[in-house]
């Protein structure tokens, strides 16, 4: 057996820890600090900061309307003149009136000729007699001039006071080697010899007019005032009228 004492717990101080402890583990803790406040925008910051002094209004203001788009003009479509002048070469020993007619009926077109040259071979003119057959006059004959018109299916519009024309009616003027003139109004056929041209005018619905010739009213003032005037005539009745 062991000499040393056994050690004696002291009751006191043990219920003395024992109710330290106790009290210790039943504290409550302290409630938690609130969070700090943000601190205020600096100009460090990246926040976009807009003045709306400089800003522009986005969309249409109000009231406004769509401006009125310009109308555009109509283009005018080319049109036909309708009088044509065309110059045509007629091949030797053809019939000149046959030339000028295709024209016409090709076109479907009335025409007038403006003038005409070259040399043609014979003509077939019409007798001044009554009754009297056609005279045929052999060449070469030297072209001076070819003059008429020819209405398309006779189409034309007839004004108050104006003669109907004839449908056909074309005159001639020609030359012999000898310089003998002939003129008349072509009966038949013309036939042609070398360097035939025509200058032809082209239309279509005609319009026909009666030509007035103008009067002076000067002229006519005039002839009054000599046959009123007795100081025009002497005593032995001679005109003694200046002009």
């Amino acid at each position: 057996m062991s000499n040393n004492p056994t050690p004696i717990a002291n009751s006191d101080s043990v219920s003395s820890d024992d109710h330290h402890i106790g009290s210790s583990s039943q504290r409550t803790p302290p409630p938690p600090l609130p969070p700090p406040p943000p601190p205020p925008p600096t100009a460090s910051t990246n926040q976009h900061v807009t003045n709306p002094s400089s800003s522009k209004p986005r969309g249409r203001p109000i009231g406004s309307k769509n401006k009125p788009k310009p109308i555009p003009l109509p283009v005018p479509l080319p049109t036909e003149p309708s009088v044509k002048v065309v110059v045509v070469t007629v091949d030797p020993n053809r019939d000149i009136m046959e030339c000028i007619l295709d024209i016409a009926h090709q076109d479907h077109v009335s025409l007038s000729i403006v003038s005409a040259i070259g040399m043609i071979n014979s003509v077939t003119l019409r007798n001044s007699t009554h009754g009297a057959p056609s005279l045929v006059l052999h060449g070469p004959f030297k072209l001076l001039s070819l003059t008429g018109s020819y209405l398309y299916r006779n189409e034309y519009t007839l004004h108050l006071g104006a003669t109907p024309p004839r449908p056909l009616s074309f005159g001639i003027n020609f030359s012999a080697s000898n310089g003998e003139i002939f003129t008349g109004i072509i009966a038949a056929r013309v036939v042609a010899g070398e360097g035939v041209s025509l200058t032809v005018s082209t239309f279509k619905s005609p319009d026909i007019l009666k030509y007035a010739a103008e009067s002076k009213e000067g002229d006519d003032n005039n002839s009054d005032n000599d046959n009123n005037n007795p100081n025009d005539l002497t005593e032995g009745g001679d005109d003694q009228r200046s002009i």
